[in-house]
């Protein structure tokens, strides 16, 4: 069972990180972390450092609890460009963060997570981002 994480390096994805570290490390199969990010973000004129800083940090994150995580960037719209590389590594699984937002704003601004479900050939896993009262301290 391979496992795709769509993963943006926001809080709104960090639980879904876990998620999906725990999952890939359970199953003992390989994590393939993605971001997607724009031509601006990829310039290679001009690279946006945060990208990288934020995949190794999950990867690393991902590879100390004992999961094989491989990272994936590229460039692209991101609920298209999630659901081509899961189909370019046969992903059993996709991953995906939800994002702490209203019914109206997903209404009027569209949702990533609701188009992968939509659209992929295998199951999609939502991870709800927990609320500050959830979160151990």
């Amino acid at each position: 069972m391979t496992i795709l994480l769509a993963y943006d390096g926001k809080p709104d994805t960090e639980a879904a990180l876990d998620y999906a570290t725990k999952l890939s490390v359970s199953l003992n199969e390989p994590l393939y972390i993605l971001t997607v990010v724009s031509k601006e973000q990829m310039d290679p004129e001009n690279p946006d450092p945060s990208i990288q800083e934020y995949m190794e940090a999950a990867s690393q994150k991902a590879l100390s609890q004992g999961a094989d995580a491989h990272t994936i960037i590229e460039v692209g719209k991101p609920e298209d460009t999630i659901i081509e590389v899961a189909d370019r590594f046969q992903c059993d699984v996709i991953v995906v963060g939800r994002p702490d937002r209203s019914r109206f704003d997903r209404m009027v601004m569209g949702s990533v997570s609701q188009d992968i479900v939509a659209n992929a050939v295998c199951p999609v896993i939502i991870v709800p981002t927990p609320d500050e009262s959830e979160v151990e301290e």
